[in-house]
């Protein structure tokens, strides 16, 4: 294994690669290169050319190579294995696309809180709703905690009769989901339509959103609210 820097133009690409980037996120990646550099290697192996040439297959990070060619870049920092076996490749690309740990939404919430969500947006797989959407665990609806209100003694009462406020209904409950990048895409452009061809638009973004995914959820069903 040895670090060194390729042409893009060089590398080519894995026949059993699985992952797959939407256009969207294609240039998404690319702003990401622009903005902040390649700071996350290709990874390569070496194939036996038979007499020929050695090849330098790309097991890891094609889509950045890909787009470092539309970028003009001459090179790219490179992880080089040498020559593995076709198994060894396949699980180490599986291993490299994976991703094993999960987010603490709070945790998230605050570091993107802190961040300007307008330029995430622009390098980030995930939509303005979906950042919102994460941020939005950050504000609490004191209707959702479970508190007792304070009471007076008898002695502390001060005379005055007076008529607690009605509580209002709660009419709309915040629902969160995981989905793959590829279905979360598609999801989030088909919600989008629908909000814009049923006219769910008078409401805010997150009410909006859930009005039209329970629309297009529910529309045959009968007993549908929407």
């Amino acid at each position: 294994m040895k670090y060194e820097m390729r042409d893009p133009r060089t590398i080519t690409a894995s026949p059993w690669n699985a992952n797959v980037v939407s256009h969207e996120n294609e240039e998404k990646l690319r702003a990401s290169i622009e903005r902040n550099g390649f700071f996350k290697p290709i990874l390569i192996r070496l194939l036996d050319g038979g007499g020929g040439p050695i090849a330098h297959e790309c097991i890891g990070g094609w889509h950045r190579n890909e787009q470092a060619i539309e970028l003009g870049m001459d090179e790219v920092p490179c992880i080089n294995l040498g020559v593995i076996s076709d198994e060894k490749a396949k699980e180490i690309s599986l291993a490299d696309n994976a991703r094993y740990g999960i987010d603490d939404t709070l945790k998230l919430s605050e570091l993107l809180s802190e961040l300007n969500a307008g330029d995430l947006e622009a390098v980030l797989p995930w939509s303005q709703r979906d950042i919102s959407a994460i941020t939005a665990s950050l504000s609490v609806d004191i209707d959702d905690l479970d508190i007792d209100q304070p009471t007076l003694d008898e002695d502390e009462d001060d005379g005055e009769d007076e008529t607690p406020a009605p509580k209002l209904a709660k009419t709309h409950q915040t629902m969160r989901f995981r989905n793959g990048l590829n279905d979360a895409a598609r999801i989030s452009d088909l919600i989008k339509k629908t909000m814009s061809e049923q006219g769910f638009t008078k409401e805010d973004d997150l009410t909006n959103a859930g009005d039209a995914l329970a629309f297009l959820l529910l529309k045959d069903d009968n007993d549908a609210a929407v």
